[in-house]
């Protein structure tokens, strides 16, 4: 590979205007080639703001008259696998923002494609680059907790719903869950050794929907052409208890709205035989001389969404699997998907039942 790196960037919500585009300009050795983007007069703006040479409306087009190594993926979740299919036919490796995908068979299918053209595929999952992360998953790694049995994880808003594509099913494949529910699934999961599922309870909810409380304010996407019609046809709570074959059992809850406090960020709690954890402040609970202690490690915050680029682009220059691979992400659909189904039946659903598309 040439030195410098040429990167496209398809979808240019804030998101991407907020994260991408910075540190991309900022990387050493990138070029940010070209953006793309159903709104043209955003993408056309963006370019002059940015001082970005090329604009485009399709991913298509970028990928017919632009010479990319790689591409980053920020379109709504229903969309990301077609826009990387075409990148891996022209063998752009690929960068998506979470979920990977909505669909298993789908994102599976991606993934041998891939495989075959020797495109490396990384998902956006910033939180395990995340300082106290990354110190919290080396103490697990290294067996300070002993026998890990029991992990909590959490993250409530009490009125945090997202405006635009975010609600609509047919462009986002699910609510809160799939929103936010996904960093907090990923991160516990990631964090305990990505232990394979054995069952699955979970409950999905609208519980309070498109609200209109007053005084207060929604995130609300860039793009005003998507979802339009403003439907809300997601949940916006979810909990499970998913079982895991190492014994484990994980309790997430996550919500983008409810009468209840409000979360400062991702909670999680880790509980083995020979120590725990909690994530917020980082927190290490240990039995040392028969005395028991709790430790809080003293670092500087960094910042996850720039290591992550930083990351990806470094992958992509050695060859290295990068921290979040396409593999990673297709198996926290499938534990997404589950806790959906097992809401849909009203009952828990077993994974080792052949089951293809979920756990």
């Amino acid at each position: 590979m040439k030195n410098e790196m040429n990167i496209g960037l398809i979808g240019i919500g804030s998101i991407a205007e907020s994260s991408h585009i910075p540190n991309l300009k900022a990387a050493e050795g990138v070029k940010l080639a070209a953006v793309a983007d159903v709104d043209l007069v955003r993408a056309r703006d963006i370019c002059q703001t940015y001082g970005i040479p090329r604009f485009f409306k399709t991913a298509e087009e970028m990928f017919g008259k632009t010479q990319l190594d790689a591409v980053m993926i920020c379109t709504p979740n229903a969309t990301h696998i077609p826009i990387a299919m075409k990148a891996a036919e022209k063998g752009i490796h690929v960068f998506m923002e979470k979920p990977i995908g909505t669909d298993v068979k789908e994102v599976e299918n991606y993934l041998r494609f891939a495989k075959e053209k020797n495109v490396m595929t990384m998902v956006g999952m910033p939180h395990r680059f995340r300082r106290d992360a990354q110190i919290l998953k080396k103490h697990a790694s290294k067996g300070t907790f002993g026998n890990v049995y029991y992990v909590k994880a959490r993250l409530f808003r009490r009125r945090g719903t997202p405006k635009g594509w975010f609600t609509n099913k047919a462009l986002s494949g699910g609510g809160a869950l799939m929103d936010i529910g996904v960093h907090v699934l990923d991160l516990a999961w990631w964090l305990i050794g990505r232990p394979e599922a054995r069952s699955i309870t979970g409950k999905t909810i609208t519980g309070l929907g498109n609200y209109e409380t007053d005084y207060v304010s929604s995130w609300e996407s860039s793009n005003k052409q998507l979802n339009s019609g403003r439907i809300f046809d997601v949940d916006d709570f979810g909990a499970a208890w998913i079982r895991f074959e190492n014994g484990a059992a994980l309790s997430l809850e996550t919500s983008w709205a409810l009468n209840g406090e409000q979360d400062e960020g991702i909670g999680i709690d880790i509980f083995g035989d020979k120590g725990g954890a909690s994530l917020m402040p980082l927190s290490i609970f240990t039995e040392e001389d028969g005395l028991l202690c709790k430790t809080q490690p003293v670092f500087e915050k960094n910042d996850p969404f720039k290591d992550e680029i930083e990351h990806f682009i470094k992958c992509i220059r050695t060859g290295a699997a990068p921290l979040v691979e396409g593999e990673d992400g297709v198996e926290v659909l499938k534990l997404l998907a589950g806790i959906y189904e097992s809401s849909r039946l009203g009952k828990e659903i077993q994974c080792n039942e052949g089951r293809k598309d979920t756990c």
